[in-house]
């Protein structure tokens, strides 16, 4: 895979989940973009109001309140002014959205369409050529969550367009599958440098992980076509994938986490068929049983499906009545160990007449890789 040349008619926006996510996964390229000539947007999911620890260090507070958050939310807005000053990125080309910190995964799956439309009329309205948004691989819950946003955006409402080349990021985790096919943009040593410049003018969030998010300038930044389909899959419980007009059928294989939650939790997101957006859940019995597919706005039992196995391998069975065969559907085995996710999301294409989608082997990943 190669990176996209920009130029002074280029238009690149960038979603980031949180600040800090502009400069640690993007720094050097928003610095050639400007280098460029290109028209720059920033686009802040959230103002990163959560990240209590660092907030109760450096305020020496315990307990925190909700004026807390919000003066914590602002100087972090501050800090990313900042830290986009450095790489010549001016205020008025940054915007933010002020979704909950935290919460994206929830808004994803219990009600987002006005969320849903507010990025849609970003997008549309700004018109990029270039857009650099996170990975369904990541293994933060925002991250990841955004990521599932922004497609189900593209898929239901803007326009079918190709010439908007999407790239996606990975600032948290280790996907062997997005680092498959990742391109590399290497640095030098004054890109380098200025990355730095940046990171560290996030100072509530160096202040103490200095040496992690400094890490972040020395590494080069990676970056993958969103309309690579081996992309989407993602590292974790699932470990082959199949998809008729009838079901969707998985196969997981648990390893023993210490410290996780008791219970596993499987989210279903995608198209319905009348054209608005279904959330399914269920919780895994660790043994054969039936599996009850709650949905996740009403309540209800949406389905039944079945789960064949015990609490460290299963084959797992789930009924697509609802979903609407012309589109994917995203899958998460919510394993969570303390904030972070044991993996991101799993995109599983339309279910066309006569196909399967099956999630490939690292070597064939490596193959079309080179290929």
């Amino acid at each position: 895979m190669t990176l996209p040349i920009l130029t002074s008619r280029s238009r690149m926006m960038m979603f980031a989940p949180h600040p800090d996510d502009e400069s640690l996964a993007a720094g050097v390229f928003l610095q050639r973009a400007v280098a460029a000539g290109a028209q720059v947007r920033v686009v802040y999911a959230t103002d990163g109001e959560k990240n209590c620890w660092p907030q109760r260090v450096l305020e020496r507070k315990v307990r925190l309140r909700e004026r807390d958050r919000r003066r914590w939310g602002a100087r972090r807005q501050a800090e990313a002014i900042a830290a986009l000053s450095v790489l010549n990125i001016h205020p008025h080309q940054v915007e933010f959205l002020s979704l909950p910190d935290q919460g994206v995964t929830d808004l994803l799956l219990e009600g987002c369409d006005q969320t849903m439309r507010r990025l849609a009329d970003l997008i549309a309205g700004w018109q990029p050529t270039h857009l650099l948004v996170p990975s369904p691989a990541d293994t933060h819950p925002d991250h990841s969550g955004l990521a599932v946003l922004l497609r189900i955006v593209f898929d239901r409402f803007l326009p079918r367009r190709h010439d908007i080349a999407r790239l996606e990021y990975l600032v948290h985790g280790d996907s062997e599958s997005f680092d498959q096919v990742a391109a590399r943009l290497l640095h030098t040593r004054g890109e380098r440098e200025l990355k730095r410049r940046a990171i560290v003018r996030h100072f509530t969030q160096v202040a103490l992980s200095r040496r992690r998010f400094l890490a972040y300038a020395k590494r080069p930044e990676r970056f993958v076509w969103a309309k690579n389909q081996f992309a989407c899959a993602s590292d974790g419980p699932i470990h082959f994938f199949s998809r008729d007009r009838r079901a969707v059928r998985l196969q997981v294989a648990f390893t023993l986490k210490p410290l996780r939650a008791e219970e596993t939790t499987l989210y279903l997101v995608g198209n319905d068929a009348f054209d608005g957006l279904r959330r399914l859940r269920t919780t895994l019995p660790g043994r054969s049983s039936k599996l009850d597919l709650i949905d996740c706005e009403k309540g209800d039992i949406a389905g039944v499906g079945r789960y064949q196995g015990d609490a460290f391998r299963a084959q797992i069975s789930l009924p697509m009545n609802g979903f609407a065969l012309d589109s994917p559907i995203y899958v998460k085995l919510d394993r969570r160990v303390w904030f972070f996710d044991e993996a991101g999301w799993l995109e599983i294409g339309a279910a066309l007449p006569g196909a399967t989608s099956r999630r490939p082997q690292p070597a064939a990943l490596r193959e079309l890789a080179v290929a």
